[in-house]
This record gives C-alpha cells, sequence and structure tokens, in this order.
C-alpha cells in the first residue's frame, strides 16, 4: 500500500477488528488496507441511533445539539476567511440529519448536503433541507459553492485525494473546504496509541495529522488558511459508549444503552483533548 501523500510504501501498524491499519514511515499518515467493497451497511440506522457494534452514535440530534456553539463558531469562522459580499452557498458533504446545514440556513446561507445514508437524508428532507443520498463521486452538479464542509468526514472515504479534488472542482473561485477529523498527530493520540479511541475501521479509513493533511491539500490545489483543535460537548451516553470503544468491556455497552433512555441522556460535558483538528483551506 502506497502513501496517498508522500508515494511511501506504508508499513504495517496493528490490526483492529481484522482490519489492517498501516503506517507511513515518512509522514506517519494511517490507513486501512483491507477496505471493504460496500461500506454503507456500517451507516444504517443503527450509526444513528445507538447501535454499539457501529462505532457511531447514541443519538445523533441530540449529540449534535450539545455541540451547538462549537458548530456556530465553525460558521463564524468560514464568514471571517468569505472573499465575497452578499448570498452565501454552502454544500456539506457527510450532511448526516442536516443539523449543521439547519444552523447554516438560519445564518441566510444557501445550503445543500449529500450523505451516504439513506436514513440520516430522510431526516434532513423532514426539515425542508436540499439533501441527497449519494456520494461526492457519483453527485453531479454546474452549480458552484462558496463554502464546502467535511465534518468528520475525510477520514470515512476511500480515496480522500480524489473527494479533495472533486470538491475542489465544485468550489467558486477563491472557496472554502473546512475540515473536521480526528488527528493522529495530537499528544492525545500518541498517549493512547493503538488504544486511541478514534481508531474505529472500517468507519474510519484514513488517520491524519494537521501535517499531513495540509501537505495534501497543498499538492491538490489549495492553501490552508486556519488549523485549530476545538473542544465538544459530549452527552453522557456518548462518553460511556467511547469508553465500550476504548476497552471493549460489555458493562459500558449495557450502561451505554441504559443511559440513553435515562435522565442522563440531557447531560452533557464539555471536553478538549486537542485531537479533532479543524482546518480551513482556500482554493487557489
Amino acid at each position: 500500500m502506497i502513501c496517498i501523500n508522500c508515494q511511501t510504501k506504508m508499513e504495517p501498524y496493528f490490526v483492529k477488528k481484522t482490519f489492517h491499519i498501516m503506517r507511513c514511515p515518512s509522514c506517519k499518515l494511517m490507513a486501512v488496507e483491507n477496505i471493504p467493497a460496500d461500506l454503507s451497511p456500517y451507516y444504517s440506522e443503527g450509526y444513528f441511533t445507538g447501535d454499539v457494534t457501529l462505532d457511531g452514535y447514541i443519538d445523533y440530534d441530540l449529540d449534535k445539539e450539545v455541540t451547538k456553539k462549537t458548530y456556530i463558531d465553525y460558521i463564524d469562522l468560514l464568514a471571517k476567511y468569505i472573499h465575497k459580499q452578499g448570498q452565501v452557498s454552502m454544500f456539506e458533504v457527510g450532511c448526516a440529519t442536516g443539523f449543521f446545514m439547519d444552523l447554516a440556513r438560519q445564518r441566510g446561507w444557501e445550503t445543500e448536503g449529500i450523505d451516504i445514508s439513506e436514513y440520516a437524508v430522510k431526516k434532513a428532507q423532514e426539515k425542508g433541507l436540499a439533501a441527497s443520498a449519494t456520494t461526492l463521486e457519483s453527485y453531479q452538479s454546474v452549480k458552484k459553492f462558496d463554502v464546502i464542509v467535511m465534518q468528520d468526514v475525510i477520514e470515512h472515504v476511500k480515496d480522500p485525494v480524489d473527494v479533495i479534488n472533486r470538491a475542489k472542482n465544485l468550489l467558486a473561485d477563491k472557496g472554502l473546504l473546512l475540515f473536521t477529523t480526528p488527528d493522529a498527530g495530537s499528544l492525545w493520540a500518541r498517549v493512547w496509541n493503538k488504544k486511541w479511541h478514534a481508531f474505529v475501521p472500517p468507519q474510519h479509513l484514513f488517520y491524519f495529522s494537521a501535517k499531513n493533511l495540509g501537505s495534501i491539500l497543498e499538492k491538490n490545489g489549495f492553501e490552508v488558511v486556519h488549523t485549530a483543535h476545538h473542544g465538544k460537548w459530549f452527552t453522557v451516553p456518548y462518553i460511556i459508549r467511547l469508553l465500550y470503544s476504548w476497552t471493549g468491556l460489555k458493562i459500558f455497552s449495557k450502561l451505554a444503552e441504559w443511559s440513553a433512555k435515562s435522565f442522563l441522556k440531557d447531560f452533557a460535558i464539555p471536553i478538549n483533548v486537542r485531537d479533532t483538528l479543524s482546518l480551513v483551506a482556500r482554493k487557489i
């Protein structure tokens, strides 16, 4: 397997749930070698509604509701770098149930989104949002967007370079691309090593750092204008589900299911271990 950033031959790192995670000895990019041909079963309704075997969400909209302030901060950040005046058009790849799209729409932006999950797209459409169940590889449009958003998406795709170039083709001149993704180069990730919570194949297929993701973007027609590590609010059930992912102890699986139906589902805790990378790049 060849590194998509520096074309170095990648080396075996470790195996998790039968999936072989490879690591580049040069830039430290990591990737799953044996990617399933069809990923859609991993993004069924259960991914958004608490199936702990799918390493997804306890309740997607509830989990995202507590992160609203962070999402508003992202919209403010994008607004700071948008070069044009007037109406802003935004396209979201991996829009899920449309939570972020809805916040951008409330700001007055024109929004459109796609997601691999038919279940999630149906939920977004019920909110009156322009969402389609498709992939970026299949999406076709003559429209050019001012902003393209990929929150917690780039680590899920089979060919990140292809996705980045397809996004570039959909962007207007000097358009912006926002990524958020787990930062495999963070201190938290390095301390936890192979126990890091973001190692969840086959949902996560690539594991980036700020440096190697920035390098990929710069090689494909973008200029990185902002990087940061934003914290998030997490519901108690979501945190317990992460503990299950880390440890594999079934007690945490049971506790996650119980807490999602109890008063604990309404409690959230702010956490920032600086392992979530947010990056804004401009098309050049």
